[in-house]
């Protein structure tokens, strides 16, 4: 009996917190509201019963759970079921504007869904389709099935007033801005207002093996980081404004850029605004993006030595420098009009985008034949990712630095069997168990590749495509090649195939770890 009530507490305090999560999500939703009233739009009646249902789920949710959920502790199982349980919400949660406007917009859009001419936003007629955008955006992967729409297509003006409307592309850029620090570290800052501590959620939502506390509390943590976030989004509008870019156009692509998604207002990407100075702005800011952001407050508070001594940041930059030198001296070499420093532009442009995850393009790189080893270098980034503590995707670098340590040590240790030597990073000794669980998630995480890969291919899609499109969901890349390239969408996938490159998103997106403890048998025992 004791057992039964135990987990009825803590149902009622993961409802409490999903609600919570929930009127969070719609108030986020307000802003495109906003868009589309001023606009006038079609999707305003979409966007207002999304906000309004998911307030009103959340209020209810949180109302009725409130007395159970009150006073309890919030241990590691219920933070690692709270995370869980709250990114597949968010998931679907998101897709209720995509919903919303194919559904309640005025004019049949979803009657045209299966003719040779649909509306523009036929696609989120399916829930598949809807789910698929929104948790690629929450998850900062920027992979989309949108096949007609986005500014730039045949007969759409840069305006939107022909494309998608305004409010909901700029949903489309806010799912990145609050995947890319993290639903449920937004929630950390305020969860000690509801009497829940929030240390749990924090240690199973930051992504990478370790987490710096830069405060004794961790909501003031949380805090800390998005003001950092923040700042750093304010410094990029302002630059890319001053570029020309539209004051709309500008805060799409920061949070986009911010959050190394992806999404992007133009069918071409960034390549649609053909500006130099838009590229490399972007650069710089995707660079910065898949840094640590424990350096990046550190940095502003004057301590710049920190970026010098940290060994993932030094290992981080050789390979984004390194694999511009590579990709610009090949695009130079094989390219008979790409003068020196357009390659180097797009060199540099398309690596940064890669190892970072965002996923923008400024150039077709499928069509590199001409440069197979600049495409070669874009191809091994994507099993990198960007730094622990970032918001990239990926494996993240320091799981690199300390693989390659232990290979080394290994080596060492067969020719001196009796020898001490332990693997160290940044003057400390890495204890014996992260080794451990850094093997294990690298081994891990090559398993689901390729189970992706063989479940995509067995789908009917070739190898290339299949290799690349569960490179690219688990790793949260968003392009990949073949049918999935950069220029191409989602959308060819079956269905069966798009839920898998969800679920890919999402066990990318928290470790893999977090979700795949929740399906161990010892996690639900007493």
């Amino acid at each position: 009996m004791k057992r039964r009530l135990s987990w009825l507490l803590r149902l009622a305090l993961l409802a409490n917190l999903t609600g919570v999560l929930m009127v969070l999500l719609g108030a986020s939703m307000l802003p495109s509201v906003g868009v589309a009233w001023y606009d006038a739009a079609p999707d305003l009646s979409g966007h207002v019963a999304a906000t309004v249902l998911s307030i009103g789920l959340g209020l209810v949710l949180f109302a009725v759970t409130r007395g159970a959920a009150r006073g309890m502790e919030l241990g590691h199982r219920e933070g690692f079921l709270v995370v869980g349980v709250g990114w597949f919400v968010a998931g679907f949660v998101g897709a209720l504007p995509y919903l919303g406007y194919a559904h309640l917009s005025p004019g049949d859009i979803c009657a045209t869904a299966d003719s040779l001419q649909p509306a523009v936003g036929a696609d989120f007629c399916s829930v598949t389709h809807a789910v698929f955008e929104s948790v690629s955006g929450f998850t900062t992967t920027g992979a989309s099935i949108i096949t007609d729409g986005l500014w730039g297509d045949p007969g759409f003006t840069p305006d939107g007033r022909l494309g998608l409307p305004r409010g909901l592309l700029l949903w489309r850029s806010m799912t990145h801005f609050l995947g890319g620090m993290g639903i449920i570290v937004l929630g950390v800052a305020i969860l000690p207002l509801l009497g829940v501590g929030g240390m749990q959620l924090f240690k199973a939502e930051v992504p990478g093996p370790t987490t710096d506390k830069l405060a004794p509390r961790v909501g003031e943590t949380a805090k800390l980081l998005w003001k950092v976030y923040l700042l750093m989004s304010a410094v990029q509008f302002v630059l890319l404004a001053a570029g020309g870019m539209s004051a709309y156009e500008s805060i799409c692509h920061t949070m986009a850029t911010m959050a190394t998604g992806g999404f992007s207002t133009r069918a071409a990407s960034v390549a649609g605004f053909e500006s130099g100075y838009v590229e490399w702005v972007i650069t710089v800011f995707m660079w910065l993006a898949g840094m640590n952001f424990t350096l990046h407050f550190l940095g502003l508070r004057g301590r710049l030595e920190v970026y010098l001594r940290d060994p993932e940041w030094r290992v981080y930059t050789a390979l984004c420098v390194g694999g511009t030198v590579v990709a610009s001296i090949a695009l130079f070499a094989g390219h008979d009009t790409m003068g020196s420093l357009e390659s180097v532009r797009v060199a540099a442009f398309q690596v940064l985008s890669i190892v970072t995850t965002t996923g923008f393009a400024s150039h077709d790189f499928e069509t590199w034949t001409f440069a197979p080893v600049a495409l070669m270098v874009l191809l091994a980034l994507m099993f990198v990712g960007g730094s622990a503590g970032s918001t990239g995707g990926g494996v993240k670098v320091v799981r690199y630095v300390l693989m390659t340590k232990m290979w080394v040590r290994e080596l060492f240790l067969l020719s001196h069997p009796r020898a001490v030597r332990p693997i160290r990073l940044g003057g400390r000794a890495v204890p014996a168990d992260v080794m451990r669980a850094v093997a294990a998630f690298v081994a891990v995480y090559l398993a689901l590749l390729s189970l992706g890969t063989a479940f995509f291919a067995l789908d009917g899609q070739d190898l290339l495509t299949a290799f690349t499109g569960s490179a690219s969901a688990l790793g949260n890349i968003g392009p990949g090649l073949g049918a999935v390239g950069p220029y191409d969408n989602w959308a060819v996938l079956h269905t069966p195939s798009k839920w898998v490159a969800i679920a890919l998103m999402v066990l990318g997106r928290l470790e893999i770890y977090t979700l795949l403890v929740l399906l161990t048998p010892s996690f639900w025992r007493r």
